[in-house]
């Protein structure tokens, strides 16, 4: 292999590192319904709300980004790859900050490390991205047509050359088959994307670390088989969702977006939204409440979900644990500065009366961003469903901080403020507590969790309805959701 593809080479297998650690986590998608304490209604008059404006703190590569596609989650395969491509700058400083990383993890020795700190320099180097996943080995410059190709001292005189030359490196490498065939399908795809123009070139990027890996960063899994739906209720709606794909440079990942517009939809109008972690399964509840909008039963309401792009298993803990727990704090970065603002400037939203909802590790996380609210100049949510927040996940069996005296203290909210200006639901389904007992190992259970945060908002007056459904750790939220709806958006 020449020098100049190994030390690209290199460079991408710093940048595919992983801080994901392990911890207890609760499986997802069980239970519930029935039993209040407290009702809330809304008061509000869609028509003469105006459209919430929020800051958009997106980088210029993060807007050019966006990408509005078909809904394909009922296609058999996935979309057509996805090729963008640009100018890496990628830092000394960030090079050792991941080299230390993997010495902490254990894929450097001490004396590795320090020569690979030594080493370390500045970079600027061509990269790209195929369906969201990081591809940083030969990406040739734009106008590229299949001939003679420079990369540092060397030359190639075609792309055939080159392409030989990437699988011997791999078979010099002991790479199997499989990894060989998926390293020399990557490298195609992006030479012959550029080749064709059949590409987007990206703005100047700092390079940034994936904070989750995905898996073994194959552009090309596809992992539709792990959501969970019902494809004849979402045919129903196919043509009222929107399909969007969002990268976070922060978090180093692409999200998968799902916009679903109510029945009665007109741009000149103003919306609350109902914005829900974890699409992997809340898509599947778009259509049932889609269909109580359609009825008469509830408000027009734009539906919004947020999940992994469909290269990635977003069923698995890992990835939640991740992305809801350890990274929460990034994660309403991207949420509240990112996301919500792009929605407010694409459509007219109402986010004084828009709701956040987030399930077992995403109700660990909502609470998160609902204590955390107040620190942002962006105040994209009124309202917060907190369901099953499974809470126990917060203590580390790794040894890492995940603040979990946070967590029991509201992150010290009421230390900051005397009253919380937003409406809370609390959730939960009166029989799960059962169904993690191996997982609490000392701590508070789901229910007592969730009956402690329940007691601290009633303490300071807040504006709460909480609820126990008859049921499991999550078979009660699609009910949960329809009740929800028609109680926060009634139908004038």
């Amino acid at each position: 292999m020449k020098k100049p593809i190994a030390v690209i080479l290199a460079a991408a297998l710093l940048m595919s590192l992983s801080s994901c650690g392990s911890s207890s986590s609760a499986g997802d998608e069980k239970a519930s319904s029935s039993q209040s304490t407290s009702e809330s209604k809304s008061e509000k008059s869609k028509e003469n709300v105006k459209p919430t404006k929020l800051t958009n703190k997106m980088s210029d590569y993060e807007k050019a980004y966006v990408k509005k596609r078909s809904f394909s989650l009922l296609d058999k395969d996935l979309p057509e790859p996805d090729i963008k491509a640009g100018k890496v700058i990628y830092t000394k400083e960030k090079q050792i900050e991941q080299i230390n990383k993997m010495l902490k993890n254990g894929f450097y020795t001490e004396e590795e490390a320090k020569k690979e700190m030594a080493n370390a320099k500045d970079e600027e180097f061509r990269g790209a991205m195929i369906n969201g996943v990081a591809y940083n080995l030969i990406v040739p410059p734009k106008g590229y047509d299949g001939g003679k190709l420079v990369v540092g001292d060397t030359t190639f005189k075609n792309k055939d050359e080159m392409y030989a030359d990437v699988e011997q490196y791999c078979k010099s490498n002991n790479y199997d088959n499989a990894k060989t065939q998926s390293i020399l399908k990557q490298t195609k795809a992006v030479t012959e994307a550029i080749i064709s123009g059949n590409y987007t070139e990206m703005p100047d990027r700092y390079e940034t670390q994936a904070l989750i890996r995905l898996g073994d960063n194959d552009p090309y899994a596809n992992n539709k088989h792990s959501w969970e739906y019902d494809a004849d209720k979402l045919s129903a709606i196919k043509d009222k969702t929107e399909e969007y794909t969002v990268y976070d440079e922060q978090l180093g990942i692409e999200f998968l977006v799902h916009v679903t517009l109510p029945p009665n939809y007109d741009k000149d109008k103003t919306y609350p939204v109902l914005f829900m972690t974890d699409g992997v399964w809340r898509l599947n509840n778009h259509a049932e409440l889609y269909k109580a909008m359609e009825d008469g039963e509830a408000a027009d309401t734009i539906l919004v979900s947020l999940a992994y792009e469909y290269n990635v298993p977003g069923t698995t803990d890992q990835f939640r644990n991740s992305l809801l727990i350890q990274h929460r704090q990034q994660f309403l970065d991207f949420i509240t500065d990112d996301l919500m603002p792009y929605l407010c400037d694409t459509y007219n939203i109402n986010c004084a009366d828009s709701t956040l909802l987030g399930h077992s590790m995403g109700g660990v996380f909502a609470h998160h961003a609902l204590y955390n609210s107040d620190k942002y100049e962006n105040q994209p949510f009124g309202r917060y469903i907190i369901g099953s927040p499974a809470t126990f996940n917060l203590y580390s069996t790794s040894g890492e901080d995940l603040d979990a005296k946070g967590g029991e203290t509201d992150y010290a909210y009421f230390d900051r403020h005397e009253t919380l200006d937003k409406k809370v639901w609390l959730v939960g389904g009166e029989h799960e507590d059962a169904d993690f007992e191996q997982s609490y190992d000392g701590h508070d259970s789901i229910l007592t969790s969730l009956k402690k945060m329940n007691e601290r908002l009633e303490s300071h007056k807040a504006n709460v309805n909480y609820k126990l459904y008859d049921g499991h750790h999550s078979d009660y939220v699609p009910a949960m959701l329809l009740e929800y709806l028609k109680t926060e958006y009634p139908k004038d």
